[in-house]
């Protein structure tokens, strides 16, 4: 229990019991002291209370205030509301022999009169009256907070992850036979589902006012085609055997086309959706998909174009013609003899005298083996071995030349000029055809000028649109320029002629466990 205070009056004057607390309570407090007694008008010695209150024990103790006579003194009761106005606090006080004690009635008022209006709690206003627990806080009222509820969202039950790459096993090597990037799905298959949105509740405060609850955001399925939705609105479902995808938030469920392998049997393969080979690629066909393509065999002096993802799980013998062109990563057991292109990364155990252009080239698993041919990574190379003790001719680029970084400055400077120039032309147009429908008669001159704008305009826009497309390919070139880097896990041997954004070398002395940079227009190596 607190300790507390009560006003004792008798024939000699005022005087104030001291209760001390028990089991942990409260002490008194000073300052509510002082308060109750201003409050009542009992004049006081302020360094006689502190020391009485200081040195109060574990016993009562009677202190005289004032030999003043007053009439008996009531029990009171201060309201005090929280700074978050959520909670409404009432501390009781005594009365005096004779005090007339509170009723349940009196405290409605004082609630009334703090315009208390939410949350009060009857059962606690009696239970207070009841026990008579003097100096503490009792808790009469509580405002309920807003619910902050909760959003939308969509579960996806396919693997949504795009930018999968091979993991490297303890001994180095990577498993490309279990290596599949086809999320496959089959008819009527849940792909996605709509978790609704819950509401939260308006919170209010003791006053009665209300605050609201935050807006919750609703979900819905964005997809493409072999895709339905549920009656209710909350499933998406495949509509086909196929193999799913999240592009950007979309799903996407192709259509797989799978065969044994591609040859005679088969000839050339086109098809709008994914193209699964369960064994090998014979030489001189051709497999293009918008989709991607996985061979579970060899691809052998072949040709293979896809929308997405190339893998191959026992690697490519290219015999100086078979070409890979992904709009997405390639992934390969091996690489030889091959021309490889992918917007994304490429990734093999070995590239052997293959020609490799792609936004990452990774051969860090297994051998990790580069050499021969060209490798061009608009970021950057990773690469345990390059080149060979033998110094076969090895060139690895990544970054870009730095003339393409002055046609990026033409361009952006030509763009901004023709785009000006057709605003013009465009505003001569409208006013000529303003003042043309408003009957005014056109000069000579004017109409000589009108024709050449009506020939020139459509030529400036065509070369405007050409411009802007060529300018978009080199903001994509140049993204990663400046942070472009090789990085040589193993041995990079003589012999290996190396560029980055433009600095070019051939390595003199074998490097190890280092990467190299462009560091003031030259080639430098750091540590890893």
């Amino acid at each position: 229990m607190n300790g507390y205070f009560q006003i004792i009056i008798d024939a000699k004057g005022v005087s104030i019991a001291l209760v001390p607390p028990s089991d942990g309570g409260e002490k008194i407090r000073v300052n509510e002291l002082k308060e109750y007694l201003d409050r009542i008008g009992i004049p006081y010695d302020s360094m006689a209370i502190n020391s009485a209150l200081y040195n109060l024990g574990e016993e009562k103790i009677v202190f005289f205030l004032s030999p003043m006579k007053i009439p008996p003194v009531d029990e009171k009761c201060d309201i005090l509301v929280s700074a978050d106005k959520m909670t409404v606090i009432a501390r009781f006080f005594p009365p005096s022999e004779g005090g007339i004690p509170l009723s349940k009635a009196h405290i409605m008022e004082e609630l009334e009169h703090a315009k208390i209006k939410y949350g009060i709690d009857q059962n606690e206003i009696e239970r207070a009256l009841d026990i008579k627990s003097y100096c503490t806080d009792i808790i009469l009222a509580k405002g309920k907070l807003p619910t902050a509820g909760r959003d939308a969202k969509i579960n996806y039950y396919f693997d949504t992850n795009n930018k999968a790459r091979p993991e490297i096993k303890e001994d180095g090597t990577v498993d490309f036979f279990k290596l599949n990037m086809l999320h496959h799905c089959t008819k009527g298959q849940v792909l996605a589902e709509i978790i609704p949105e819950e509401r939260g509740e308006d919170g209010i405060d003791v006053f009665g006012t209300v605050t609201k609850a935050r807006e919750v955001k609703k979900a819905k399925f964005d997809h493409g085609r072999n895709l339905e939705i549920s009656e209710d609105g909350l499933k998406l479902l495949s509509m086909v055997d196929g193999h799913a995808s999240l592009t950007d938030g979309a799903v996407f469920v192709s259509d797989i086309y799978s065969v044994e392998n591609v040859d005679t049997s088969t000839g050339n393969i086109e098809y709008n959706g994914n193209v699964e080979v369960k064994g090998n690629v014979c030489e001189n066909f051709k497999v293009k998909t918008d989709g991607d393509v996985f061979v579970n065999g060899v691809v052998e002096g072949a040709e293979i174009e896809a929308g997405g993802n190339i893998v191959i799980a026992r690697g490519m013998h290219g015999q100086n013609k078979g070409k890979l062109i992904a709009g997405g990563n390639i992934i390969a057991k091996f690489l030889s003899a091959a021309n490889v292109q992918a917007k994304g990364f490429v990734e093999a155990e070995q590239i052997l005298n293959s020609k490799v252009s792609a936004k990452e080239v990774h051969a860090e698993a297994g051998k990790g083996l580069i050499t021969g041919g060209k490798i061009m990574a608009r970021k950057e190379v990773n690469v345990k071995n390059a080149g060979s003790p033998m110094g076969a001719s090895t060139i690895i680029e990544v970054g870009n030349d730095p003339e393409l970084k002055k046609r990026h400055a033409e361009l952006q400077k030509s763009v901004a000029e023709k785009s000006k120039s057709i605003n013009q032309m465009q505003s001569v147009l409208k006013s000529t055809s303003d003042k043309i429908k408003a009957g005014a008669k056109l000069t000579a001159d004017q109409v000589k000028n009108l024709q050449v704008i009506q020939k020139t305009l459509p030529e400036q826009q065509k070369k405007l649109a050409e411009e802007m497309q060529e300018l978009q390919l080199l903001d994509e070139a140049l993204q990663f320029d400046d942070s472009a880097h090789i990085d040589v896990r193993g041995t990079m041997y003589q012999g290996v002629i190396v560029s980055i954004s433009g600095a070019a070398k051939t390595i003199k002395d074998e490097y190890t466990f280092c990467r190299l940079i462009n560091k003031a227009a030259d080639v430098a190596s750091t540590n890893l």
